[in-house]
C-alpha cells in the first residue's frame, strides 16, 4: 500500500461511485428523497434528495482523497509524515472502505431491503478503529494525523506515550463495537456502547497527555 497506489484507488472508487449512484439514481422517482442520517435506533432522522444523498460517498471520496494525497506537501512535519506511514495510509485506505458502507446503506434503503443500518454503520466504524488504533502507536508527532493535543506536539515522548495509549483504546472500542453490532442487544444499547467506547478512546488519551507533559516538564531541569 502505497500513496501513489491509493491516489489510483481513490480515483477508481470515486468513479465507480459516481457510477452506481447515477444508476441508482435514474431508477427512482425524482421526489424521492433519501436518509443521510440515523438515530440511535436505527430510524432516519435526516433526509435529501436523492441525487444529494446518492452523491455524496463519491464527493467525501473525492474532497478527502485530495486531502490525504496532498498531506505531504502542507504537513509541517514533513520527516515525521515520512515516519508515520502506516496511520497515514491505512487512514486514508479506510476512507475509501467508509465510503462504500455508505453508498451500500443508501442503496439498501432506496431498493427497500431489510438492512439494519444502525448495526452496519456500528460495525463498520468499530472495524475501522480497530484498523486505524493498531497503527495510532507508531506515528510521530505532527499537526494533521494522530492525537494531536498541545501537549503531544510539544514533546515527542509525550505524543508517543499518548498516541500508543489512544491506539489500544481505539482498538478495544472498535472490538466491542464489532461484537455489539453482531449481538442481538436493543438499538439503544448498541448506540450506548459506541458512544462510550468513542468517549473513552478520546477523552483518557487527551488526559493522560496533559499529565504525562506536566511530569516530563516537571522532570526537566530547571534553566
Amino acid at each position: 500500500m502505497t500513496r501513489k497506489g491509493l491516489t489510483i484507488a481513490s480515483i477508481l472508487s470515486g468513479g465507480a461511485l459516481v457510477a452506481v449512484a447515477v444508476a441508482l439514481g435514474a431508477t427512482l422517482a425524482a421526489d424521492v428523497r433519501l436518509p443521510i442520517h440515523w438515530n440511535l435506533q436505527g430510524e432516519p432522522d435526516a433526509f435529501a434528495g436523492k441525487w444529494v444523498a446518492l452523491l455524496m460517498p463519491a464527493g467525501m471520496t473525492a474532497i478527502l482523497s485530495l486531502l490525504f494525497h496532498f498531506l505531504p506537501a502542507i504537513e509541517p512535519r514533513r520527516k515525521n509524515l515520512a515516519r508515520s506511514q502506516g496511520p497515514y495510509l491505512w487512514a486514508w485506505a479506510v476512507l475509501l472502505v467508509i465510503a462504500w458502507v455508505i453508498m451500500f446503506v443508501l442503496a439498501a434503503t432506496a431498493l427497500g431491503w431489510n438492512v439494519p443500518v444502525n448495526r452496519v454503520i456500528a460495525g463498520a466504524v468499530g472495524l475501522v478503529l480497530v484498523l486505524i488504533g493498531n497503527q495510532l502507536g507508531k506515528s510521530r508527532s505532527m499537526y494533521l494525523v494522530g492525537l494531536r493535543t498541545p501537549w503531544t506536539l510539544d514533546d515527542e515522548e509525550v505524543w508517543i506515550k499518548s498516541n500508543r495509549l489512544a491506539g489500544k483504546l481505539m482498538v478495544a472500542a472498535g472490538l466491542a463495537m464489532v461484537l455489539a453490532a453482531l449481538l442481538p442487544i436493543p438499538p439503544v444499547a448498541l448506540g450506548i456502547v459506541a458512544g462510550v467506547g468513542i468517549a473513552i478512546g478520546v477523552v483518557v488519551p487527551v488526559v493522560h497527555s496533559f499529565i504525562l507533559w506536566r511530569r516530563v516538564r516537571r522532570d526537566q531541569p530547571s534553566e
